[in-house]
């Protein structure tokens, strides 16, 4: 049971980053489509079972393939870079509005993250089993104050074929980096385990895009805002998705890290040039803001994930000779 509680964390902590956890992936990749977004979000819970379970089932198999190509390898630190950068900048946007704060925080931030590039999947098992369950609790609060009927009078004549190409781009958006992390996790767990993690992690996932859904179609105008839970939350509420804002980030952030620092290590890169490239770059590369790379960069990302995935998990492996 321990082994599936950490391991259903684990996976949350990959994918609850801040575009999760404020609401703008689920206004980008589902609520713009309207009344439909609902039976996508249905799907939803299937495809990441199937996702999550392949990675825990697979992933040993398809990280020999990753390490063997330095092609595939660049092309998952730029999906990495991406998602790191977004996760830098969503953490921003919530830190109070003070140099001495934000300096604090990075300088935290960053021995945090070197000591998980080296330390691995135990130490992000630590992090996100003590993180990740408040960070939850948080979210529900958040959610349901702020719940209301759905209005789709401002969402006509989407297309309903669209809202599932992005649906799909989404799937594999959450796993086409987190992946490496994942697979690292299976290597150990009975096939029982696999399952039982796979079915929970994809439950708790799908329930709260479903509640943030109905969020977000009951006030459509937060859509277009950077952060829309934040931007409709106040008072205690507003504290509340600000910490989850934050914890999502770094729980996240930390698992990207990890990526990357392992794909780089292929490179025989040393060490402070790994933190430069997997810490320092993209931290300096969110500001650009936070909106401006889920909306413009993270559907990129998601097709470069798309086309990884499918030569790391469809494909066979050559043999060396």
């Amino acid at each position: 049971m321990k082994k599936i509680f950490s391991a259903v964390m684990i996976v949350i902590g990959t994918v609850i980053g801040s575009g999760f956890a404020s609401g703008k992936e689920i206004a980008v990749f589902f609520s713009r489509f309207g009344a439909v977004s609902y039976f996508f979000i249905s799907l939803t819970f299937f495809a990441f079972f199937g996702i999550i379970y392949a990675f825990f089932s697979l992933g040993e198999k398809a990280l020999n393939k990753l390490s063997s190509s330095k092609l595939f390898s660049i092309v998952c630190i730029t999906i990495s870079l991406i998602f790191t950068a977004s996760m830098f900048a969503g953490t921003i946007n919530v830190l109070p509005n003070n140099l001495f704060v934000k300096i604090g925080f990075a300088l935290i931030l960053f021995v945090i993250c070197c000591r998980v590039s080296k330390k691995g999947v135990p130490m992000l098992a630590k992090l996100n089993n003590f993180i990740i369950p408040i960070t939850l609790i948080c979210m529900i609060i958040v959610l349901i104050s702020n719940f209301g009927l759905p209005n789709f009078s401002s969402l006509q004549g989407q297309n309903a074929f669209a809202g599932l190409f992005f649906a799909v781009l989404y799937w594999v958006l959450n796993f086409s980096t987190s992946g490496v992390v994942i697979a690292k996790t299976g290597l150990e767990m009975t096939k029982r385990q696999k399952v039982w993690a796979s079915f929970v992690s994809s439950l708790i996932l799908s329930v709260f895009l479903l509640l943030t859904n109905f969020v977000l179609l009951s006030k459509p105008a937060s859509m277009e805002e950077g952060m829309p839970l934040v931007f409709l939350s106040s008072g205690v509420i507003g504290i509340l998705i600000r910490f989850v804002v934050f914890s999502g980030c770094i729980t996240t952030l930390f698992s990207l890290v990890f990526t990357t620092s392992e794909t780089l290590k292929k490179f025989n890169i040393s060490q402070k040039p790994v933190y430069f490239i997997s810490i320092v770059f993209p931290a300096i590369f969110s500001l650009f803001g936070f909106g401006a790379i889920v909306s413009f960069l993270y559907p990129f990302a998601s097709v470069l994930g798309v086309l990884l995935l499918i030569v790391l998990f469809f494909t066979p492996q050559k043999n060396s000779s």
